[in-house]
This record gives structure tokens, sequence and C-alpha cells, in this order.
């Protein structure tokens, strides 16, 4: 397709009605209650007639202008891969070319793509630093920020046609575009195509060499044959094989005509010139030549001259009165002129004696050289224009006094520019002859170039005359000139010229053409020229190819150029292009051209074509490997979200198929109007503009990659909508745990928030957390970013796609009751398309303080047992023993005796004053109401459910001693974990069972050896359980393992190893198992 606009044509009503069964009627915007929440991306569309750019949320509501100009006409929405930004074709009207221009997404500080004009049809690369456009008839890449040009996909020289619509994938090793071709000309000049570098000023030398047509443009051939009695051995040969002539020529020139007409002597009077058959086509010359009674062997004079004059003199004067008077023969502008003359006598002319036995005589009949040069290349009435026969004389070797033993034909060929077989035929060698004389018509080659400003071509030698069927060779000298015109240049900048080649001042039917292509190079960088080339390959296979580089100093020195291509290498069918280098002392010279391989069929096709953009450009044509109804006539590709299939527009359907070809299907049939295909990010749906109904307005449907009914997704009423787009957004989600949820007052937790983004876009996230006075923050600490405990904040930083950042929030319960922290996330960049789960909490309830009793007159104490559950391995069991003076006058001599559980001991801290053993600690003096602390840390290194505590002692007034001793619970779990079967084969799921594990907590799962799925993570049960099955890989080790569970979230412990399960191979069964060792 080509720059302009090509989707504002009305369906016509067959579309319609095809469409009707396929696409729901037109019904209101919202028609049903929707499911929430909405997808993270909007979609862009093209709205109305001229168009403007509007988005909408991912189910057609929230519509809103990103363009509200009405003019210019606004098409192909693009969306940046982060979808900040869209980028947008603009048609300013009339003459002038249309432009891109780039955008923040909602339309503000929009900007054209750099000065270049002829733009359209944006897409993004997945980094968004450059965007690949369709450049009037070619793809090429700007940069996004300036749109300087970067590079241009190279069209193969030989075809005719356009590129347009590229899609870029998803890895941005691809780009996905549509080629439409005309047909294709077989490459004939060799090297068809030049790349070259060359600094300011400098120049470089190339070559063309071409093969002159063995017949000229457009033939125009009559067959002038001597038909006397002489003649007849040549004239049966000419019959029968003058039609494989004219079959080759056919094939050379589909257009060549032929006529037939014969020639005797002056007494054969009215047979003296015949005009058998006018100019025609070769069946029915064919025709002719089949029929006995024509072109019989009979007649002629006494003399050896026949009279062949005459009938060149017929040929080239005779007129058609029937026909306005115009030439009988030859009377087509721009066709090659030719007369075939054969036989084996000279021609009478004037001032030969008359015929002795004519009454009257004829002599007045007989014309001169000069006259017949001037019938052939003269101009004269009825079109004044020079006639331009030429002349291919072909002696025949028999009983006649010779065609050119007066060197009459000699002097015609001369004349003509045509040809003589100068050796003659024998009758049998007639039709040989003929097609040498043809094929030896003179030609003369002139170049002609056609250069961009700043470039000349010189041609040595400037013309050539040589025969047709022949090799010509012209030396070409390029030259980028100093600037001395208006505008600019700079390095890198690309020129070039297109040289043709023409055959006696007309061009051939078939173009001779070469294509140059120079890059500006900075000073004293080495000139570099790569000769490419261009192959056929009928089967559709690799082909060996050669193609040359040369390279020279600034200095002339010649240099040696590598190539990242090999010379005569296997070249795939489509485009190479083929870069090399030339280092001169470390100034490195660098140009390319490409190498072309094709399937030589002239024939127009629109296909979808592959280029490789990260290595050598190696263009390939996917819809060739296309199977069924979804095979050629394609265009308007996108791509999946995972890069391995591709949407595209056949005809006016829809098909997908996988990026090598394979699998293609109908998405929605031919003849429904569907166009514009986009696959939306999740790759659950993709987009397209179809009409609404007959004579109704164009909207936007969806229907799932693997095919059903389409469903209407958004309308503008009587407005269209076309071209949708997909953008990106960020989508964050915040969710929340905490493990344990129960905490002993003064106990710690810890409070995990992971943030994650579940859109499609890149943020930059922000977290506040909400912690009630009732907890003390330890320490706030993120994964990723950073945190203020202060200020209760933290800046996460950027969030790719799928990507989260974990927060973790440790607290000290420090007010009994329950406590709610919440957490709340927001996108830097603008609203989220799903606030509602941008906040999560989680409560935290913190027990009642453990206080020694308040008697008065008494020592009192309490014991408070932190955390309430431990687990074996994980964090310390802290006794927390709390001690008050009740009286109004101090105690001495204060001292706690503990009673620790013996499994954990000895301690692993204790307060001062305390035994190494902590069985006891010295408190000393205890103030009147006074309350002191004892902590005693015992390490969880035993599964334990038991009591500890301890009485205080000291010497002072004590109204309660029973209020002196008090206990505590202490609760130890051992975490245990089960695998059954106790065997199983590669590639079978056992079941897990664990217990005794922290409730809420997150643990890992993983095999003692082999493979561990991953991340094998899961949340442990309210009753501190977990049930749950684990792979053991198809390729697996076999042998014993045991799996291990680790905390990853909530309370620690020690890695927990299951039973031992053996695992074997699949094949063995049951009875093998006894030979296992």
């Amino acid at each position: 397709m080509g720059i302009g606009r090509t989707n504002r044509s009305t369906v016509v009503a067959v579309v319609c009605v095809l469409l009707a069964g396929l696409l729901p009627a037109a019904r209101p915007l919202v028609a049903a209650a929707q499911p929430d929440p909405l997808q993270p991306y909007r979609i862009g569309v093209d709205r109305g007639d001229p168009g403007d750019i509007w988005s909408t949320d991912s189910r057609g509501g929230d519509q809103r202008a990103v363009t509200r100009d009405g003019e210019p006409d606004e098409t192909d929405p693009a969306y940046s891969p982060d979808g900040t930004r869209i980028a947008w074709t603009e048609f300013g009207g009339g003459e002038d070319p249309p432009r891109v221009r780039v955008a923040n997404a909602d339309g503000s500080a929009a900007r054209y793509l750099g000065e270049r004009r002829g733009l359209s049809q944006p897409t993004w690369s997945p980094d968004g630093t450059r965007i690949a456009v369709t450049d009037r008839d070619s793809i090429s890449v700007l940069r996004a920020s300036d749109g300087a040009l970067l590079s241009t996909v190279p069209r193969p020289d030989h075809l005719r046609g356009q590129d347009s619509q590229p899609a870029w994938s998803p890895d941005g090793r691809t780009i996905a575009f549509s080629r439409t071709s005309q047909g294709q000309d077989t490459p004939l000049v060799t090297p068809r195509s030049v790349g070259a570098s060359t600094s300011e000023g400098g120049s470089f030398s190339t070559s063309a060499t071409l093969r002159t047509p063995a017949v000229p443009r457009l033939p125009e051939i009559v067959f002038l044959v001597d038909t006397t009695g002489s003649m007849g051995d040549a004239l049966a040969v000419f019959k029968a094989e003058i039609p494989k002539v004219m079959d080759e020529i056919l094939v050379r020139d589909p257009g060549a005509r032929f006529g037939v007409a014969s020639y005797k002597d002056t007494p054969d009077q009215g047979r003296r010139y015949e005009l058998l058959l006018a100019l025609t086509s070769p069946a029915e010359v064919k025709a002719l030549l089949a029929d006995p009674e024509q072109l019989k062997a009979e007649g002629g004079g006494d003399s050896a001259p026949e009279d062949w004059f005459n009938g060149l003199h017929r040929i080239a004067r005779d007129l058609d009165l029937e026909n306005q008077g115009r030439h009988r023969l030859f009377d087509t502008p721009g066709a090659s002129r030719i007369v075939v003359l054969a036989g084996d006598a000279s021609s009478k002319q004037t001032g030969d004696p008359c015929e002795s036995d004519l009454d009257p005589p004829v002599c007045e009949w007989y014309w001169s050289l000069d006259e017949i040069k001037f019938d052939l290349a003269g101009g004269y009435p009825p079109t004044g224009q020079p006639r331009g026969i030429k002349l291919v004389a072909v002696p025949i070797l028999g009983s006649g006094d010779g065609l050119d033993r007066q060197l009459q034909a000699t002097e015609l060929v001369r004349h003509t520019g045509g040809s003589m077989v100068t050796e003659g035929a024998r009758p049998t060698e007639i039709a040989n002859a003929i097609d040498r004389g043809i094929k030896s018509i003179p030609v003369t080659v002139t170049p002609v170039a056609h250069c961009d400003y700043g470039v000349s071509i010189t041609f040595t030698p400037a013309e050539a005359t040589v025969n047709g069927d022949t090799d010509v060779t012209f030396q070409e000298t390029v030259r980028l000139d100093p600037q001395t015109g208006p505008g600019t240049r700079a390095v890198g900048d690309h020129r070039g010229c297109t040289v043709q080649f023409r055959f006696d001042g007309e061009d051939p039917t078939r173009p001779h053409e070469q294509t140059i292509r120079i890059t500006e190079a900075a000073a004293g960088l080495p000139t570099v020229v790569v000769n490419g080339a261009a192959a056929p390959s009928p089967q559709g296979l690799p082909v060996a190819v050669t193609f040359s580089a040369t390279a020279t100093s600034v200095a002339g020195a010649p240099l040696t150029p590598s190539c990242d291509a090999t010379s005569g290498a296997l070249f795939p069918v489509g485009v190479t292009s083929v870069t090399c280098t030339a280092d001169d002392g470390g100034r490195i010279g660098r140009a390319a051209s490409i190498v072309a391989v094709f399937v030589p069929e002239d024939v127009a096709y629109q296909d979808i074509w592959l280029v490789d953009v990260t290595g050598p450009l190696v263009q390939t044509d996917l819809s060739v490997r296309f199977a069924g109804v979804c095979a050629r006539g394609d265009e308007n590709p996108d791509w999946s979200p995972d890069g391995r299939r591709l949407v595209y527009q056949h005809g006016n359907g829809l098909c997908t198929a996988d990026v090598d070809g394979a699998n293609t299907a109908v998405l929605v049939p031919d003849g429904s109007g569907a166009r514009q295909p986009a696959w939306s990010p999740d790759g659950a749906l993709i987009a397209f503009s179809a009409p609404s109904g007959e004579e109704g307005p164009r909207r936007i449907y969806a229907v799932p990659p693997s095919g059903g009914t389409p469903v209407e997704l958004v309308s503008f009423g009587a407005q269209s909508a076309r071209a949708p787009a997909f953008q990106r957004l960020p989508d964050l989600v915040v969710t929340g745990a905490v493990a344990p949820a129960r905490i002993p007052f003064s106990g710690t937790t810890t409070a995990r928030f992971r943030v994650s983004n579940t859109g499609f876009a890149p943020t930059d996230a922000t977290v506040a957390l909400a912690v009630p006075a009732g907890l003390r923050v330890d320490e706030l600490v993120p994964t990723a970013g950073t945190c203020d405990a202060l200020a209760r904040t933290c800046a996460l930083g950027r969030l790719a796609p799928g990507t989260g950042v974990e927060i973790r929030l440790t607290v000290t319960g420090v007010t009994a009751g329950a406590q709610v922290v919440r957490a709340d996330a927001g996108p830097d960049a603008g609203p989220d398309v799903n606030p509602a789960d941008n906040r999560a909490e989680v409560t935290i309830t913190v027990d009642e303080e453990v206080t020694p009793p308040p008697t008065p007159g008494s020592l009192s104490m309490a014991v408070a047992v932190l955390p309430a559950e431990s687990y074996v391995g994980g964090a310390d069991v802290v006794l927390v023993f709390k001690l008050r003076n009740g009286s109004g006058t101090p105690m001495t001599g204060v001292r706690v005796v503990t009673s620790l559980p013996p499994p954990l001991v000895p301690p692993t801290a204790a307060s001062p004053g305390c035994a190494a053993d902590g069985t006891s600690c010295d408190i000393g003096v205890l103030q009147p109401l006074q309350v002191a602390e004892v902590r005693i840390s015992l390490p969880a290194k035993a599964a334990v459910d038991t009591s500890a505590g301890g009485s205080a002692l000291g010497t002072g007034p004590d109204a309660d001693a029973a209020d002196n001793t008090a206990v505590g619970k202490v609760l130890v779990r051992r975490p245990e974990l089960a695998v059954e079967p106790l065997v199983g084969p590669t590639g079978f799921v056992p079941r897990v069972t664990g217990s005794g594990l922290p409730p809420g907590a997150t643990v890992a799962l993983a095999w003692s050896q082999g493979i561990s799925a991953t991340p094998g993570t899961m949340t442990v049960r309210d009753d501190g359980t977990v049930d749950t099955g684990f792979l053991v890989f198809e390729n697996d080790l076999v042998g014993t393992r045991e799996l291990v569970a680790t905390p990853v979230t909530g309370p620690g412990f020690a890695a927990v190893r299951s039973n031992p399960f053996l695992v074997v191979q699949r094949t063995l069964q049951p009875p093998d198992f006894a030979t296992r060792g």
C-alpha cells in the first residue's frame, strides 16, 4: 500500500451482507454491565472523517480526544512501548506529503518527527528509541528523539513495487511489513546494485555489464523471400523451420509481430511482389506456412537478377487506402522495423536492360539503389517521419548470381543499420541464417544517468555499438561533488543514481538499469564500493551468489575490504544486505549493497515480508510459506505479544500464522471488511476495524486469537472508528500478609507488602504506609528502592511489567488490641487503571501486656514468653520476668530463681546479674513501686510444649508470697514434611504434606538433588499445614532424594527434610524395584 490514506472507502453492499452474518448489529455503547477490573491498556483509534485520534478504556468507555482539529486528517495511532508517548500520521491535504507526529500519550507537546516528509504508518521499537515508518515507498528507521534517519530497508532494485505498514517484533529483532509488487524485472545489468561510501569531493570506479537484446524492442519483422524456381529447397526449409525462429523471438519479446511477402522477377508481372500476410501474430504466419499452395518456387526471368528492389519499395511505400491512407506495413510508433531479405540473386535496378519478351517493356519499373535507401530510411508522406526500416540480408547459396553480387545488399545494410549474413547459407540453413542475421543487427547502447544533486557519473565509452546478443561493458567513474548550491549535506547522508541503458535511442522493452547508492563519509575515511548481485532461484532454494568489493585510501592506494558475508556462499531467497569495511590505519570506511535471490516470476503480489534488523539485513517473503486460503494478498501485519505469531489482513478478512509461516488459520473470513488488526498486550484478543452493517460506519471489533464470534469493542455512533492501537498501561497491585498475625505485648512481627506491576508498561512507584501508634516501627526495608522509616514512605523505583517489590515492616506491639497497618501505592506517571487494588491492609493483634500483680505491700512477679510460638531452628524463646515492689520500703537482695525447660538450656543470652546457666538472676535493691525486668533467651533447638517460670526472692515486707511465683507456656514446634508414595518415576508428581509450620508463612520447597520447580513457594494454612504436589521432572536424575522446606516469610525455622523418596526411570515396573540396591 502507498503512503496515502487507503482505508476510507465505503464498504459495498455485498461486503456488508457477508459481515452481517459475522458481526453483531449496531447497539448502544453500553449494552450490558461489564466485568471489573479494566484491562491495563487503552485503545487508540482514528475517529471520523477527516480523522482525529481518540482513545478509550479497554471496554470502549471513557472516550478521550488525543487530537481534536478536524483538519488535518490524522490516522495510524501507535503508542510507545511504555505507553507514555504516541505517534500518528498527519495528512496535510492537497499535494502535501504526509508527516509523522509524536506527542505525549494525551496528545500534548506534539511535534513532527524531524523534518522529513512523506512519512506514515509509524511503529515503535520495543526500547522506545526508534520508530519505523513507511517512507514514501520504502521502510525507514528513524531516531524517535529527533527523527534522524538511522537506516532504510532496501527493496530489491529489480522489483517494481513499494513497502509499507511496518510492525516491530516484541524482541526488537524483526520488522514485519507489507510489500506490494507490480512484478519484477529480471536483472539485466551486472552489478544491478552498487553501494559505496566516499567523502565529499571523493570518487570511485565501478562498472556495468549488460547483454544487448537478441532482437530489438517491439520487433515487427517482414520476411521477404525469393520464390522463383531456383529456391525450391530453401523455401521448404523456410516453411518448416521459421516457426521456431518466431517462437524464440516471441519469448524474448511477447509483443513481436510478423509478416510474409514474396518477390520474383519482372516477367512474373502480378507476382513480381506479393504481400502474403501483413504484420500479425505468429499463429497466423504458421497457418500460412502450413499451406502447400503458398510460397511455391516457380517463375523468374531469363536474366540472372531478380527484382527484390521492387519488393523493398512496396513494403516501405504501400498505403492502406481503407485505413485512412496509412502505411500498410510498419505503422506502429516505437516498434523496431525489420525486413529479412532471403534470396539467391541480385536485384534489377535502374539502368538495367529491359526484358525483351515483355510488351510493353517495363524498364521504368526498375528502382535505383538510392531510391531504395530513401524508401527504407527516409521520411515522406503520410507521416513525414523516418521509416527506420533495417534490412537483414541472407544470401542463399544457389544457382542465382548471388544476393550481394553487386554489393546492393551491403550498401542497404550499411545504410539502414541492419546486418548481413556474410558467409551466406545453403538452402538447408536458411532458418538458422535468418536467426543469426536478426541477432546480428547492430545496437547502439547509451547509458543515461539520473543522479541526485551533487552526484555525477562519467561513462567510458560514452556509448557503444555492438551486435545484438553481445556483452558490452561500461566503466563508470562516480563523483560526490563538493557542495556548491543551496541546502545542507552532512556525513551519513544518502545520495544515488539510477543508470538506464537505452538501445538505439529508445528504452528497451525490458528495463536495463543499475542503481548506485552513495553514503557520504567523513573526511579522511577510505572509499568502499560493494557491487551487489541478483540471482534467480527457480526452485526457491538458496543459491550461490558472487559479489565483489573494493576499497581505496584517501591517497588512492588499494585496500582489502572485509565483508559480513562471503562471496560465493549460499544465500536464501529474499534480500540480504552485505556490509563491507576497510581499515586505513584505524580509519574505518563502510559501505553496503544487497544480494537478492528471487524466484523468477513476473507476477503482481502483496505479501508479508520479514526483515532482521539486528545484523545483516536479511529479508524473507513470509507469505509464500502461508498455506490454503490465507496465502498471498496479505497486508497490515501485527505481532502477538510473545512474538510467536502474526495476525494479518488477507483480502477483506484476517488470518493468523506462526512467524515461520506454519499453522495458518482464518480468524475472520474474507469478505467481512475486516481490516487493520492489532493484537492486545495480554494476547487475549485481536482488535480490528469492520463495517457495522450496510452503509453503516466502521467500528472496532474484537475476536479471540483462537477464533470465535467478534464482539463490538469501540463505537462512536455515526462516526467511523479505524486503525486500533493499544496503549500499554501500568497496573499496580498491593497485597499484604503478616505472620504471625498475633503477638504478645512487646512481641515483634513482620508485615510484608508486595507492590506488583501487573500491567503492560513500566512505572515508578511510591508507597505510603500508615502505622498505628500501638505498633513501634523497628525496621522498614524494601527489596528494591529505598524507604524512610520516619516518614513511613518508600520510593521503589521503576517497576517493569510483571515485576514487584516487597516491603518488610518489622514492628513491636506496644498497645494491646487490633492494630491495622495500611500500604497505599500509586504510579508516579498518573492515575492507575484500577485504583481499588492499590491499597492493602493487615491486622496485627497485640495481646494484653503481662504485668506483675499490683499487690500492696508485696513483692510480685509475672512471666511473659516471646514469641508465643517458636519453631525448631528459628528465633530464640525469650522469657521476660517482671518484678514489682508493692511495699513502701526498699527491698534488698532481690533475685529471681528460674525453672527453665531442660531441652532449651543453656541460654544464649541473659540480663546482667544472671548466672550463665540462667538458673538465677540477681537484681539487688528494688525501690518502692519499682518494676524490674530480667530477660533470658533460650535457643529454639528442640520441640517442647511445657512451661517455664521462676520465683522472686528478697528481704523486706512481702504481704503475699503467693504472687512471688509465675510461669508461662513455652511452645516450640518442629515442622515436619512427608512425601508419598515413597517411590515414583520421572515425570511423576508425588504428594507433599507438612505440619507444624508457621501459620500464614511462605515456605519454599526444593529437592535435595536434581531439578526443582521454581519458585516452588506456597503459603502455610492457618492450622500450620501444607498439602500439595511437587513435580519430578521428566529428564531428571534418578535415585534417592529428599524434599527440603525453608522459610521465605514469617517466623524462621531450620530447613525441614522429608522422608527419602526414590526416583526411578519411567520404564521401570514394580518387580524391578527389588534390585535397586
